[in-house]
């Protein structure tokens, strides 16, 4: 059906299935720059969180001053008080530092990051967590199971407006001190989050994942910011000047060739406008006007030489 429609109505129907593919295939493209850069993001995050982890670890674990509030060890001392206003000097008071272990100091950070105008968030999970407050949502159980079975270090996904990530974690030998052996745990460990999980890891196993949650946008949304009323103009612009092209450069002198052609069938004068052209053209409709104009000659040559001669007489034996 498409053959027997014309000419310009098959470009415009060519001319939209190509914009449509087109738009497709930027589609393509400009999703999966889209989340590259929400994953750029999120691995950001993730080696900062790893960075201040490895900065904790390479202490064992830090001492806070004053903050009794999430600890695993307790450090009474004593500091000498400043002198008086009155002259008395000033004798010594007790001070009391709390330990903070790199797991415990990662998730009060993510706390502080909760709590702060950051759009981006993080934090520590795992399959086999020792603290309750830690369990994994469900985007973090598939991504623990995922990094485990299939051996990834990391995972994400986009899940409805949110931009899920998720960095694996492995126990290094600092690690082992707390998530070993539960009989070889340190006290203080046993005493607050008891012996029944978050141990019996080895080195090297997958201690769980740093999980990052960036807001993300519906792609629709973001192209509609980036295709506005100037995108749309030029794009339609570009229609109508390949429309016009194709009415005057093709289907205009395609149908002066035709009727010009028709007149020739039947014997009257024709105009194929090739008295202007000189030389070899290399436009293809000249080409065809030309060859048109040439076969007009041969066929008026035939036909004088057959007047010429006559009616032939039938010969008496």
């Amino acid at each position: 059906m498409l053959k027997k429609r014309s000419l310009s109505t098959q470009f415009a129907l060519v001319f939209l299935a190509m914009v449509i593919l087109v738009g497709a295939a930027f589609y393509r493209i400009l999703d999966r720059i889209y989340v590259s850069q929400l994953k750029r993001q999120a691995e950001t995050v993730a080696d900062n969180v790893d960075a201040f982890g490895t900065w904790v670890a390479q202490y064992g674990r830090v001492w806070v001053k004053e903050n009794n509030q999430s600890y695993l060890g307790h450090l009474p001392l004593f500091e000498i008080e400043e002198e008086t206003a009155a002259g008395s000097k000033g004798g010594y008071k007790p001070v009391n530092f709390y330990s903070k272990n790199p797991a415990l100091a990662q998730r009060e950070l993510s706390e502080v990051v909760n709590r702060s105008a950051s759009p981006a968030k993080f934090r520590m999970t795992s399959h086999n967590v020792m603290n309750p407050a830690n369990q994994p949502d469900t985007f973090e159980e598939v991504a623990l199971r995922e990094v485990r079975e299939n051996r990834l270090k990391e995972y994400f996904a986009m899940t409805g407006s949110e931009f899920r990530y998720a960095r694996t974690l492995y126990h290094k030998a600092s690690c082992i001190n707390c998530h070993g052996e539960p009989a070889k745990a340190p006290a203080d460990v046993r005493s607050r989050y008891g012996i029944a999980n978050g141990y019996n890891f080895k080195e090297g196993d997958v201690a769980g994942v740093i999980s990052v949650r960036i807001p993300a946008q519906s792609f629709w949304d973001v192209a509609l910011g980036v295709v506005g009323v100037w995108q749309l103009g030029l794009i339609s612009s570009a229609f109508l000047v390949a429309m016009v092209f194709v009415r005057f450069a093709v289907v205009r002198p395609l149908t002066k060739l035709t009727g010009a052609t028709e007149n020739i069938s039947r014997g009257k004068p024709a105009d194929l406008g090739v008295g202007g052209l000189r030389g070899r053209s290399r436009n293809e409709l000249h080409q065809l006007a030309m060859a048109t104009d040439r076969l007009r000659a041969s066929i008026n040559l035939a036909m004088q030489r057959l007047t010429s001669k006559g009616p032939t007489e039938p010969s008496l034996r």
